[in-house]
């Protein structure tokens, strides 16, 4: 990008300061066209590279856009994320602490789980999944979530088949397993309620199947997914559905119940973006050297423009005694440039579409390259070419042609 648009710009400046004083300022000068496939060649260069970065731009931004407002399957407004202490002493405090918040009217729920974290970066524990499928034992890596009967509840996820567990029945606390859509579609079940599987010292029963959810980056796949009955001794954070404003509230209770331990928390819906924190960023860089670009490859533009316009001033002022308007010779001296955008155009939109594909691969969830995706920064391109070489071709087009004939 910079070699040409060094190259888009330096050309003229050669051309130009080719040119002897004494002829150029006698007005009969005349350039050489040894230079013009050179001068096409960079130019359609400098409009491929602009066409494609316009366009990647276009499409990351879309993608980012897709990404935080696809749904995830579960509802992360006001859920608050209290990180739980870590001593077995402190944790023996949770439950009174829970029902604390429960008598509060601003508190819409709670749950209390471990493995559930909207920060990219805290995965869930994995462990050996022990369950058979057409008659044969498999292994299946999993994620794991312990949480109680109030988590699938408070963040709106919903149940594809069975039940939720529930805190009435005890064997739902050694026994209950509730597996995620992936889980089911890695083993083949057709019917997995009732199914017998084993991980995580739990032993027993598939009793629902949640659908789908994204707790992790949709940078990959949603995985095999198992949740288990949680324990107190296990619980490292807590769930609050609440408003913001009455954050105040927690951190008062909190403290009356744990003055020793700092309060730990965040909200899903804002930490949630910090997932593609980098993403973002390195998107807001390129879209920062895509501007500069075609500030670049303007500058370019005008110094070609301007040096076409040289060139054809005599021709120019001919047309113009000859009765030639001024939106005829506009279009005459425009149409050169508009047959290399053409070019650039059917050059730019493969190299884009393939460069582009390449990187949305590395998301498992992403958009779909429309047409117009490739379409429109070919007009922005064409759009901008217009008006940066319009000031120039109209300055040259409206010239008085006595002054471009009087050498001759």
């Amino acid at each position: 990008m910079l070699a040409s648009s060094l190259l888009t710009g330096l050309y003229p400046a050669f051309v130009l300061s080719s040119f002897q004083p004494i002829t150029a300022l006698k007005a009969n000068f005349k350039h050489k066209t040894k230079g013009l496939t050179l001068r096409k060649l960079i130019t359609v260069a400098q409009f491929v590279m602009a066409t494609v970065m316009i366009a990647g731009a276009f499409i990351m931004n879309r993608q980012i856009n897709f990404v935080q407002h696809k749904s995830l399957g579960y509802n992360q407004n006001q859920v608050l994320n209290i990180g739980l202490p870590g001593d077995s002493v402190a944790l023996l405090r949770v439950n009174a602490f829970n029902n604390a918040l429960m008598q509060l009217s601003q508190i819409k729920g709670t749950a209390i789980q471990t493995g559930f974290s909207a920060e990219d970066n805290n995965a869930p524990a994995k462990a050996t999944t022990l369950a058979s499928s057409n008659g044969v034992k498999r292994e299946v890596m999993s994620n794991y979530f312990s949480i109680d009967e109030k988590f699938i509840p408070l963040l709106d996820m919903k149940l594809a088949a069975g039940r939720n567990l529930s805190a009435n029945l005890s064997t739902d606390k050694k026994q209950g397993f509730i597996v995620n859509e992936a889980f089911v579609q890695q083993m083949g079940w057709k019917k997995p309620i009732g199914q017998p599987i084993e991980g995580l010292d739990h032993k027993g029963f598939v009793i629902g199947v949640v659908k789908n959810f994204h707790y992790a980056s949709m940078h990959n796949p949603i995985a095999p997914l198992v949740m288990v009955y949680r324990t107190t001794q296990k619980a490292v954070s807590m769930l609050v559905k609440i408003n913001p404003n009455d954050l105040k509230l927690v951190k008062t209770t909190w403290h009356a119940y744990f003055p020793e331990i700092p309060f730990s928390y965040n909200f899903f819906d804002s930490t949630f973006n910090t997932m593609y924190q980098k993403d973002i960023t390195s998107i807001k860089l390129f879209d920062y050297f895509t501007a500069l670009a075609i500030l670049i490859a303007c500058l370019g533009l005008y110094g070609l423009a301007y040096l076409l316009a040289i060139q054809r001033t005599k021709e120019i002022g001919i047309r113009k005694v000859l009765g030639a308007a001024v939106a005829q010779l506009l279009v005459l001296l425009a149409k050169d440039f508009i047959k290399l955008i053409a070019l650039a155009a059917l050059l730019a939109m493969p190299i884009t579409w393939f460069i582009m594909q390449s990187w949305l691969k590395s998301y498992a969830y992403h958009i779909t390259i429309a047409w117009w995706l490739l379409l429109t920064p070919v007009l922005v391109i064409l759009i901008i070419s217009v008006l940066v070489i319009s000031y120039q071709t109209i300055k040259v087009a409206l010239a008085n042609p006595v002054n471009s004939l009087k050498g001759e």
